[in-house]
């Protein structure tokens, strides 16, 4: 970058540092300001299936990202994270007139880049509202196989690995804390053999739903606030009429894991309401109930979830819906493992195959370990 533009932008905004390995914004998490990077590099990480974070760009000097969130608050659609000691100038609604007459060939740049972004997203809302409107779902209501009044505390999560920030409900506009996972410090403690990851101090499926203490709108924390105009009364209807019912029935009975529960069931109601086509995320959501019932010795509940979660990832597969290479093979892989728990053996080695092709040594090598039990099972028969 010029010298005289890299002046320039210093007037306009006063140059951010952040340390390496430091959050600059958060998949899912609104924004209302775009970075143009001075110095340094930062990486643009997506949450895989099994929640750790794959690199999928790499930002250097000159740089810029985060356009789309200075004109209309929309939610990051990545984690932008420094990979080394970063300056970054911000860019937002009131230094934006400046920045453009200042730096032309920049805003030319970002203005481009915007231009296809738009017409994506304004196709992907088109083809998904005309899929909504056609279809219809059962009424929300919580499945007979679910023992309810379960006793398990919400297991500790260390400070380190929580940021806290407020922001309005995109439903009733009341405030909301979100406590965002810095997943990149998150430490590993092993895999099971279905893609399950333990970690150090902290259980990330206790905190991938978001819920509005003020209004009881819930989903997914990658699409809490992705709400759109065409979305807006559907769930307000579907609050007031099917959710708040429910939420305030014998309330005050329910722990901290049924209400768990009760929000994983919400937020995959509004995506089978709002975003069906979203086979993956929802199919995500059952599976991470599955395995919190298996942990409360629910076993009619988890059979339930298994099969729940078997129909959405082999949509998934079936319609091509997983794009990077570690979600894909993840997904088969604790696919299969919900197949073989289902009693379903017939397409099991479909999967494991997906599997072993993972860029990840850890889910080839748990591939490799459930494909060679499966052989021997195969051989004993």
């Amino acid at each position: 970058m010029r010298e005289d533009t890299l002046e320039k932008l210093r007037q306009i905004s006063q140059p951010r540092t952040f340390a390496k390995d430091e959050y600059i914004c958060y998949e899912g998490q609104p924004g209302n300001e775009m970075y143009i990077i001075l110095v340094g590099s930062i990486g643009v990480f997506l949450t895989s299936a099994i929640g750790t974070l794959t690199q999928v760009a790499t930002m250097n000097e000159g740089d810029f990202f985060g356009e789309m969130a200075i004109f209309d608050n929309l939610p990051r659609s990545a984690s932008c994270i420094a990979l080394k000691n970063t300056v970054a100038v911000a860019i937002t609604q009131e230094n934006l007139e400046e920045f453009l007459e200042a730096c032309p060939d920049i805003a030319k740049s970002m203005l481009e880049s915007m231009s296809g972004r738009i017409r994506k997203m304004n196709d992907d809302l088109y083809k998904n509202s005309r899929f909504v409107k056609n279809r219809k779902i059962p009424k929300f209501a919580i499945p007979r196989e679910y023992g309810q009044r379960h006793i398990i505390k919400e297991p500790y999560t260390d400070p380190k690995y929580i940021t806290e920030y407020r922001q309005p409900c995109p439903i009733c506009g009341k405030t909301v804390i979100v406590k965002d996972l810095k997943r990149n410090i998150l430490e590993t403690r092993k895999m099971d053999l279905d893609c399950r990851m333990s970690y150090v101090m902290c259980e990330p499926m206790w905190h991938e739903i978001i819920s509005c203490p003020h209004c009881y709108y819930t989903n997914h924390y990658l699409k809490f606030f992705s709400i759109n105009n065409f979305e807006y009364e559907e769930v307000k209807t579907v609050l007031r009429e099917e959710y708040t019912p429910i939420i305030m029935k014998n309330r005050e009975l329910r722990g901290a894991f049924d209400n768990l529960v009760l929000h994983y069931l919400q937020a995959i109601h509004v995506n089978e309401k709002i975003n069906p086509q979203a086979n993956a995320l929802i199919g995500g959501m059952w599976r991470n109930l599955y395995w919190l019932a298996k942990d409360s010795d629910d076993m009619g509940f988890a059979s339930y979830c298994a099969k729940m979660a078997v129909e959405k990832f082999k949509k998934a597969f079936e319609e091509n819906q997983i794009f990077d290479e570690i979600s894909k093979t993840s997904t088969a892989l604790s696919l299969a493992s919900l197949l073989s728990f289902c009693g379903e053996t017939k397409s099991i080695m479909q999967y494991i195959d997906i599997a072993t092709e993972s860029p990840d040594v850890r889910i080839r090598e748990c591939a490799l370990r459930v494909k060679e039990r499966i052989m021997q099972m195969l051989e004993k028969k």
